[in-house]
């Protein structure tokens, strides 16, 4: 892959930025191979040696981006896009879900078809979540879970205490650190991507009904619309629990 098969994925504007930025001491040849640029990183000590092995990434991951789009839609990258993500990508794995997340909203923005999906925004969404989070969203993708779950009421102190799941809930052991669950769900509520509301709640009473002893809540566990546009653009259909 040539510099010019560069700049029409990452934009023009973007690679010149990059190589003035980190390679400009080297950088006396327009026409020197791409993947001499970028190996002139190993000139620069750790994080920056990492970016010699993303040599052979980079074109990987550019070579499979314009794969995917037919060449009469694509389009060049805005550098508003395109530089951010490569940016990013330094510090990734290949086997990295966030990497996937990257190249998903990279493809969208070279696309003249669904480049409105690609909101400069869903990069710094992308750089807060866990792998972990990443999962939870392709999962919750097409689906909604709903959940069962009770509460003792505390008399003294009145609050309700040991919340505990009796039916259906997320499933967690597909999950790389399953008790982080509610610290995932509390981060993507936070980004505004799930919600988890209570859709109806029953007592729950000693048998003579005089005293109420808890509560039976009824809740699901969905996407929010600014979810699903983020899924939209950065979730890969399929092939993404492996």
């Amino acid at each position: 892959m040539g510099l010019e098969d560069l700049s029409n994925i990452l934009g023009a504007k973007t690679v010149e930025k990059a190589y003035d930025d980190a390679l400009s001491p080297p950088m006396k040849e327009v026409g020197k191979a791409t993947s001499d640029i970028v190996k002139t990183f190993r000139l620069f000590t750790t994080p920056f040696q990492l970016a010699a092995t993303l040599q052979d990434r980079l074109e990987i991951y550019l070579e499979k981006i314009r794969n995917n789009v037919p060449k009469e839609k694509q389009i060049e990258c805005h550098p508003m896009i395109a530089g951010p993500i490569f940016d990013r990508l330094k510090y990734l794995d290949d086997d990295n879900k966030l990497t996937t997340l990257f190249l998903n909203l990279l493809e969208r923005a070279i696309d003249s078809e669904r480049v409105n999906e690609a909101h400069p925004a869903f990069i710094h969404i992308i750089e807060q979540l866990s792998p972990d989070e990443a999962l939870i969203l392709y999962l919750l993708k097409d689906n909604e879970i709903h959940v069962v779950d009770t509460l003792d009421l505390d008399i003294a102190a009145n609050k309700f205490i040991n919340f505990k799941i009796i039916e259906g809930g997320f499933p967690q052991e597909k999950l790389n650190i399953p008790n982080n669950f509610e610290l995932y769900y509390s981060h993507l509520e936070s980004l505004n991507l799930i919600k988890w509301p209570i859709i109806n709640q029953e007592p729950i009473r000693s048998e003579d009904n005089s005293i109420q002893l808890g509560v039976k809540r009824f809740s699901k566990i969905t996407v929010t619309s600014w979810g699903k546009l983020f899924i939209k653009a950065c979730i890969p259909d399929k092939g993404f629990e492996v």
